[in-house]
């Protein structure tokens, strides 16, 4: 049966909704490096690793060791209590959006919501095919915007430091929401129209994580190595996707509301919750990490991690990463005594090309499997202590900052680029 079209104003005030909603939907979940289907998301990434270009492996000293190399938690040294309590992140497609939204708004949009006949005004043809190609840009976009809910981690130094267990969990911080419009139906002469019968195809993933870890570490004190440390890392993993690809809508399936909320969006008496349980796919699984720290000398470490080296979600699997590491405080490798300057350097190369878009966004090229990164910190250890950071994440330029205050309170923004987009991080986290 087919709907009957009534071309005035609330046609387009309605198409012109469902546009915006997908901005804000967009928006309000974060695009982050993952094939929905085909890969699970990455499990974490910390904002000061992010602003090192990834180049942690070799470093791993503090809580993020979990994540990233099991061997580092021995090198805390001491036990650690931290909570992130709030961490954000947005790719600079936002801010371009975000900008140029009141230009499109004022020359777009009111001319077509003031019209009395937009569909067919020959005057507003150029208004009409504007709010397509935007709505058909922003899916073509990297829009992601993400605001991660609280996480904590803990790290127990135990026979005499020789040995640390550490403990991480991630409540469903991270999610990968998508649209794609499906072109179907008659062509139409008007570009509002040929969109009405199209089908939108949504997808979201959520997915949260419980990772443990052991670390052991062994002094030598030979000639040619002080110390070996070797750790491993077992992470649960829960993972819930909704979306309409059994039952696709049509974009003209929205101007009836109550029609669509009935089809597609009816929550019965049950509510919500009745609603979430029917429709979300959820799976659960695991996966290994094993990891090692060489020291030969004082101010150099060398670092070789395997991460989801076995791994199973549903009837899929994590790839299979590894990593070669090696970091070094100049400082330390000359035996200079600073207080007031740390300095360490760091890179690693990894393959596949780490955690991200493993596949989709591969550039095919050696750089994909490298990162590098350098932290510069001032007055190490004190009541205010100062970082800046910069790097190179498989070519793209990473850069960010932190302040510890009073050694409790760590915030940290980082400007970091991947095979995706750019993103903005910022976090802020209380460890004792």
């Amino acid at each position: 049966m087919k709907m009957k079209l009534n071309y005035t104003g609330d046609v387009v005030k309605t198409v012109t909704t469902f546009t915006l909603l997908i901005i804000a939907v967009s928006f309000l979940c974060t695009d982050v490096a993952a094939e929905e289907d085909q890969k699970p998301l990455y499990l974490f990434r910390s904002t000061r690793v992010s602003a090192l270009g990834n180049a942690y492996e070799a470093i791993a000293d503090d809580i993020y060791a979990i994540h990233y190399n099991p061997a580092g938690l021995t090198n805390i040294g001491k036990t650690v209590f931290q909570l992130m309590a709030v961490r954000g992140r947005f790719t600079s497609d936002v801010v371009e959006e975000a900008s140029t939204m009141p230009d499109f708004f004022n020359e777009t949009i009111v001319p077509l919501t003031d019209s009395n006949n937009p569909l067919m005004d020959p005057t507003l043809s150029a208004q009409r095919e504007a709010l397509v190609t935007r709505a058909e840009e922003i899916l073509k976009r990297r829009i992601g915007l993400g605001l991660d809910l609280p996480a904590f981690g803990l790290v127990l130094p135990m026979a005499n430091k020789k040995l640390a267990l550490g403990i991480s969990f991630i409540p469903m911080t991270q999610t990968n929401t998508s649209f794609r419009i499906v072109e179907r139906g008659l062509p139409w002469p008007d570009p509002v129209m040929e969109m009405f019968d199209n089908q939108v195809i949504y997808r979201a993933a959520f997915q949260g994580s419980l990772t443990t870890a052991v670390s052991y570490n062994h002094d030598l004190n030979a000639s040619f190595l002080k110390s070996v440390k070797i750790g491993a890392g077992l992470r649960l993993i829960r993972r819930s996707i909704f979306t309409d690809e059994d039952n696709p809508f049509m974009i003209a399936d929205v101007l009836n509301p109550d029609e669509f909320k009935k089809n597609y969006f009816n929550l019965g008496d049950e509510g919500f919750s009745s609603y979430a349980r029917e429709n979300l796919e959820t799976s659960t699984g695991y996966s290994v990490d094993l990891g090692s720290l060489l020291t030969p000398m004082d101010g150099l470490n060398l670092g070789i991690t395997f991460r989801n080296l076995m791994s199973g979600l549903s009837d899929q699997s994590f790839p299979a990463n590894l990593t070669i590491a090696v970091a070094a405080k100049p400082f330390s490798l000359l035996d200079i005594n600073n207080s007031l300057l740390d300095l360490t350097l760091a890179a690693s190369w990894d393959d596949p090309n780490g955690d991200d878009n493993l596949g989709d966004f591969a550039l095919d090229q050696y750089t994909d499997h490298i990162h590098l990164g350098a932290e510069v910190r001032l007055l190490p250890g004190q009541l205010v202590e100062v970082a800046l950071r910069a790097g190179n994440n498989q070519g793209f330029p990473t850069v960010g900052t932190g302040i510890r205050i009073l050694k409790l309170l760590n915030l940290d923004v980082a400007w970091y680029g991947d095979l995706e987009a750019d993103w903005l991080i910022g976090s802020m986290e209380v460890s004792f």
